[in-house]
């Protein structure tokens, strides 16, 4: 690094909400065993705040870039570009030690030539389509990373096959611990009462997601409360509180940034499909996906991707290769269709029996009999290409937690 400052410097990369909460979790547990490294960021609020406890930088806010399909990714091309430069110019000013990309594909590798022809080591924490099992999809950049770190077993093996040095570190999702009596006490704060059930409404992290789900989840809402008691809480970020406000009645709880909160202590879940899908996994909550689009994602579905094979869209259907959660997308993510799927998770003590057992094998798959956790893995990751593989183990090991539910 140039400059007084000889610290070691790492330079952390995010686009998405999961990502950049992934990421300064990674940040902060490396600070925790190296109070001396320097942290720099180009990521969101969660991973900017963690770089700069360190002193480090914090490039840019990646905050609302993340996209899927092309309609949303005009909005915010200029803004990824500007944000490119940014980091290039900082690079080139200030070279780390390392650079750390998590996920956001479609803008990490991107940067990819330039990080090598800046003789920056990489490490990749989620890399692209590694739920993929077959194919030659989601494997170019192999060659051009130092290391990398995935939440599947068999994305390591097809990226360790395709000239790689991948290895499998399970999913940091499984990391959020709920201390014994905390369902029964949000339950409390929620004031679900002994005989009422609660449902989380997931719309999403994105402002158009939200635009689009939240009349229909307002929808089902209203249809289930006409078939018994039942109360409703909708977890999301802090930018999109006011926005989502606008949806639900004044009753129905709006929690900024509670999404894991939600999911635990709920009897059944509506979720947007991503990420959130999997987190419903890991708090054992009963869940429907649900998915639609604006007039002008649903003209790119029709023209470009609905003649395509797609069999799942939902990670945890991905993730076992069978139908387990209802995906009700487009045409389908109907308020009349999406209540009666919730209603029989409710009344079905067989239906979610089913729905816990094939969560039991999803968390398998997360990694869940890793000796240790996600992050506390990949930051060993790093401290061997940073050749401090000899500090490894000063933690101790955070193991993975199952949730029981009534």
């Amino acid at each position: 690094m140039q400059g007084t400052d000889n610290r070691r410097s790492i330079l952390f990369v995010a686009g998405d909400l999961s990502g950049d909460a992934h990421s300064a979790r990674l940040a902060e547990r490396l600070t925790e065993r190296h109070p001396g490294f320097l942290l720099h960021a180009l990521g969101g609020r969660s991973l900017g705040a963690a770089v700069q406890r360190t002193g480090g930088v914090w490039i840019g806010d990646t905050t609302n870039c993340s996209a899927i399909g092309l309609s949303s990714v005009l909005p915010i091309y200029l803004w990824a570009r500007w944000l490119s430069f940014k980091m290039r110019r900082f690079v080139r000013s200030r070279p780390p030690d390392a650079v750390v990309l998590c996920d956001w594909g479609g803008f990490n590798c991107g940067q990819l030539k330039f990080f090598n022809k800046a003789g920056v080591p990489i490490l990749y924490y989620f890399p692209p389509r590694s739920w993929q099992r077959t194919g030659n999809a989601g494997l170019r950049f192999a060659p051009m990373v130092t290391r990398v770190a995935t939440p599947f077993e068999w994305s390591a093996a097809r990226l360790t096959a395709a000239g790689c040095r991948a290895d499998w570190v399970g999913h940091p999702i499984l990391e959020s611990v709920a201390e014994p009596g905390k369902r029964e006490r949000l339950r409390r704060e929620f004031e679900v009462g002994p005989d009422e059930k609660l449902v989380a409404l997931l719309p999403g992290s994105r402002k158009s997601e939200v635009g689009v789900l939240g009349p229909c989840l307002a929808e089902v809402a209203a249809i289930l409360s006409r078939g018994g008691p039942v109360k409703f809480v909708v977890p999301v970020p802090e930018p999109l509180a006011e926005k989502a406000r606008g949806y639900f009645p004044a009753p129905i709880k709006i929690l900024v940034g509670r999404a894991t909160d939600a999911l635990l202590a709920c009897d059944a879940a509506v979720v947007k499909t991503g990420s959130a899908t999997l987190e419903a996994v890991a708090a054992g909550a009963p869940q429907v996906t649900v998915y639609d689009f604006g007039w002008a994602g649903r003209i790119e579905w029709l023209v470009l991707w609905m003649w395509k094979k797609i069999p799942f869209i939902a990670m945890p259907n991905i993730i076992l290769q069978r139908p387990l959660v209802p995906e009700l997308l487009g045409l389908n993510c109907r308020p009349e269709a999406i209540a009666a799927a919730v209603s029989k998770l409710l009344s079905s003590d067989e239906a979610r029996a089913a729905m816990e057992e094939g969560y039991r094998e999803i968390r398998g798959h997360l990694g869940e009999n890793l000796p240790s956790g996600a992050t506390d893995l990949t930051v060993e990751i790093l401290e061997e290409m940073l050749g401090d593989a000899d500090v490894r183990g000063r933690m101790s090991p955070h193991a993975p937690h199952t949730v029981s539910r009534p």
